[in-house]
């Protein structure tokens, strides 16, 4: 009876074990091995070491993350999760602020009348001037079911840049915020005239929509690491005449935070510098802001050409370049690559032809340093428009996603079905358009994984789209191959998307 005493205890912790390890090893049986190869193919392999890459292969559970770094593949770090993860983001991040961090909560370009418009004021709601799937809080409704407000409409209007950031320090304790509503010499004339409907019920609840909604999208925001301050201007169409400021919010460095409890609600009506007035019309629109760490890069837009100009952060004009693109470009993409002597930036820009429907047209590579802005990289048709680009002084880094083998398996529909990269270098010292130097391929095994999850599938479903498979939510099959971020010899890494994100 005692020798069970002793055992039992080591019985207990054999059976956990044995529990323990089961459950390992079915979660690890279901975790991808991460099986990847780059392959050198042609040309000078040495071309690609100066090049960082970093990517992740991820189904939303489990990640491989890798680097490409001097020519060299190597798997940097493995996370398994356990599902599906869900993020309730702020509008747009900022940055690092003193101690803290500074968010953006809220920005848009309002419309108020005109000083010359056209206005007509209705002491009703009269909802056939919004778009049809406009709708109001409940609270906005009276008891009886019926709205309770005032419908103005005017032909032009002059916008207003709304901005609301706070910053927040030791979990909430420290805070500063500032709310700005900026009177602009920019005014906006549409076709149709622009309604407003503004909603209120008792003291306590009012609401307003409007018809228009380009002010919501037209902010252009950037952060400046180095400068701990915050920049912006709008980004403008055929609709707009007058000028748009280049501005800096701040904050200033003589500011810092106080109370969570001595919140400030003023309302702040001049930014903390305007760098510029940038002249806009019908044949003249501002395309995007860039910060690339030594400056504001803001892009122009023209009936046939894109003008860059590199302004300090004083709102000196450093330097301009201008392209002939043919055509109007009415939007852009720009990727950002750092390096230890400048910044590349790369640059992919649209014509709207039709409504959701755009003509990619206009590829351009930039370098910045020292104050100089110069143009290095015009790709030849069919050499600009891939996944990703990074440019340096004198080489280019292009990126394509490759699409699986299906060899008839199955049915490839665009999707997340890449399953690698082809990586190609290009000298630009001599020819802008670039001399090809190397080519290579970062090959993983995702196809055959799909493959194989297709093939224990229901009958009925493995007939189904591989698109229609990966979107089978949380419990299905959903792994993709994604680059991070691109950085050249001695540089560090960028947002993303260059810098903030366009609204």
């Amino acid at each position: 009876m005692k020798k069970w005493k002793i055992y039992l205890p080591l019985l207990s912790l054999c059976s956990a074990l044995v529990v323990t390890g089961g459950i390992w090893g079915i979660l690890r049986s279901n975790v991808w091995n991460g099986q990847m190869e780059l392959r050198h193919l042609e040309g000078d392999e040495s071309a690609l070491a100066d090049f960082t890459m970093e990517g992740k292969i991820t189904d939303y559970k489990d990640t491989w993350n890798f680097s490409i770094q001097d020519g060299k593949l190597e798997k940097t770090s493995f996370c398994m999760g356990t599902g599906t993860k869900f993020a309730y983001p702020v509008e747009q991040a900022g940055g690092i602020w003193k101690e803290g961090e500074l968010e953006i909560w809220h920005c848009v370009g309002n419309l108020v009348p005109a000083e010359d418009s056209q206005v007509e004021i209705k002491d009703m709601v009269d909802l056939t001037v919004l778009d049809e799937n406009t709708y109001f809080a409940g609270e906005a409704y009276q008891e009886d079911g019926t709205l309770q407000g005032t419908t103005i409409t005017f032909d032009k209007g002059q916008v207003v840049f709304q901005l609301e950031m706070q910053a927040r320090a030791e979990g909430g304790a420290k805070f500063r915020d500032w709310n700005y509503e900026i009177p602009t010499q920019l005014i906006y004339t549409p076709e149709k005239p622009i309604s407003e409907v503004y909603v209120e019920n008792g003291e306590n609840f009012s609401e307003t929509n409007i018809s228009d909604k380009w002010g919501g999208n037209a902010p252009l925001l950037v952060w400046s690491k180095e400068r701990e301050m915050l920049y912006g201007t709008m980004a403008t169409n055929s609709y707009c005449s007058g000028s748009i400021g280049l501005y800096c919010f701040g904050p200033d460095p003589a500011e810092d935070y106080t109370s969570a409890s001595g919140e400030d609600e003023r309302i702040i009506t001049e930014p903390f510098a305007t760098l510029a007035e940038i002249p806009v019309s019908e044949n003249r629109w501002v395309l995007g802001l860039e910060d690339v760490g030594e400056g504001l890069l803001l892009f122009i837009g023209e009936a046939d050409s894109v003008t860059a100009e590199l302004y300090s952060y004083e709102g000196e004009l450093l330097d301009s370049k201008n392209i002939q693109t043919g055509e109007p470009v009415h939007e852009i993409e720009v990727q950002q690559t750092d390096w230890e002597s400048g910044r590349g930036i790369y640059v992919k820009g649209s014509q709207n032809i039709e409504e959701n429907a755009y003509f990619v047209h206009c590829f351009a590579g930039y370098w910045v340093e020292d104050g100089i802005l110069s143009l290095v990289y015009l790709p030849e048709d069919g050499q600009g428009d891939v996944t990703r680009t990074a440019v340096g002084k004198d080489r280019v880094l292009t990126i394509r996603y490759k699409e699986g083998e299906w060899g008839g398996k199955a049915e490839a529909v665009h999707g997340n079905i890449w399953n690698g990269l082809e990586l190609c270098v290009y000298d630009t010292a001599e020819d802008l358009a670039g001399r090809w130097i190397y080519r290579g391929e970062l090959e993983t095994d995702i196809d055959e994984d799909m493959l194989e999850f297709l093939a224990t599938s229901k009958t009925e479903e493995s007939n189904q789209s591989i698109q229609r498979q990966n979107l089978r939510g949380p419990g299905g099959w959903n792994r993709y191959l994604k680059v991070m971020d691109i950085s050249g010899k001695g540089g560090e890494r960028v947002w993303e998307e260059g810098s903030w994100y366009h609204y």
